[in-house]
């Protein structure tokens, strides 16, 4: 799927989408992206240039046949190749910018909070067997807006700390989040979060610190929701010592139909490797399990509950980006130009969301797949 080829022919509209403020000649110069004039002529033009090849999805020989039709500029694809190499950190830091400039926009919140959720996603060269770059994400519920974004390397793991979070800050995240050393400083930062977590994910205590029993806690429970107040064994020690970490593990027993249904998936998956599921797994797969730091007082566990479903229709709006921008189709295998080709990808992305009636379509007329 691609963004329609047409964004790019209304070169004034985009340009104004651009963030305010964000003077392109003075950083493109300071990064180096753009030193000197021969046949790209100003920062703007380079801009042009990354945003055919990378946003339409173009090779490097037909972007310099795209440029070169349209008037805009005539070089060939070694020297585009060069400076779009050049222009990566720039491009970044327009990406940056436009971010910034949508986690500005005012928007109602959640009784006065704001929802956010970090996902990642893996991209690969074309016939790679491994993952090359990721991609982290931190969305925006109430403005249904991508607020944050971070490339990293294959070493890039996923975590909270990914995200900068501010007061009333509320973080949606899955069970792969569920990391003492990735929660402290949640609260740290004056937010709170909500994290599915699993049955071996922490090592939960009772509040005096002894151990906690979960599946006869999960026993005893009579009602379908219900809490437990949980200590999380952090297995650190500081001067002065860290208070400990107390939160609220909160549970809901599914309807019989999604207990099997996990159940069976468990099944199959143990089928797969030859080996028997762990009885715990199955056990815990009729139970919802999130951890907060949310005050009861404020939200009970049907709120609890209620905000986490929030996540899985951010991951639908969060597919729709990456099917927008196009992220599996990676065409660049020189680590600089792969990404400028991610940046500009992501910044057309961004564009076309704003614009209505942007959607995405067929590749430009005359273009094949890209070979970089």
């Amino acid at each position: 799927m691609k963004i329609r080829p047409e964004i790019l022919d209304h070169w004034p509209e985009v340009r104004a989408r651009l963030p305010a403020g964000f003077d392109l000649e003075a950083t493109a110069r300071l990064r180096g992206a753009f030193t000197r004039v021969r046949e790209i002529k100003n920062a703007e033009t380079l801009l042009r240039l990354a945003l055919a090849y990378g946003g339409l999805g173009m090779s490097l020989r037909e972007t310099c046949a795209w440029a070169e039709a349209g008037g805009i500029a005539r070089l060939s694809d070694p020297s585009l190749l060069e400076r779009l190499c050049k222009a990566a950190p720039w491009l970044g830091d327009i990406v940056a910018a436009l971010i910034a400039e949508q986690a500005k926009v005012p928007a109602g919140r959640f009784a006065g909070y704001r929802l956010r959720v970090l996902d990642g996603t893996s991209i690969c060269h074309p016939g790679a067997d491994r993952t090359t770059w990721r991609l982290h994400v931190g969305y925006d519920l109430a403005t249904a807006q991508v607020d944050q974004l971070e490339l990293t390397d294959i070493h890039g793991a996923e975590n909270l700390q990914r995200l900068t979070y501010a007061p009333r800050d509320i973080v949606l995240a899955d069970r792969y989040y569920a990391r003492p050393r990735d929660l402290r400083p949640v609260i740290d930062a004056g937010a709170d979060f909500i994290v599915r977590t699993g049955w071996n994910s922490l090592r939960l205590l009772q509040t005096n610190g002894e151990p906690f029993d979960l599946f006869a806690a999960l026993a005893a429970q009579q009602e379908q929701e219900g809490e437990l107040q949980v200590r999380v064994h952090e297995g650190m020690t500081g001067t002065p010592p860290t208070p400990p970490l107390v939160l609220r593990l909160v549970v809901r027993r599914k309807d019989p139909q999604q207990a099997q249904a996990e159940q069976e998936r468990l099944l199959k998956d143990a089928r797969k490797r030859g080996k028997q599921p762990d009885p715990r797994s199955l056990e815990a797969a009729k139970y919802i399990l999130l951890l907060t730091s949310l005050p009861a007082a404020t939200f009970p566990p049907a709120d609890i509950l209620a905000l986490y479903r929030f996540r899985w229709q951010i991951e639908l709006a969060f597919k729709r980006f990456k099917s927008l921008a196009g992220l599996d189709s990676l065409p660049a295998k020189k680590p600089e130009l792969a990404q400028a080709w991610l940046y500009a990808r992501l910044i057309v992305a961004i564009i076309a969301e704003q614009i209505a009636g942007q959607v995405p379509d067929s590749p430009p007329s005359g273009c094949g797949n890209p070979t970089g």
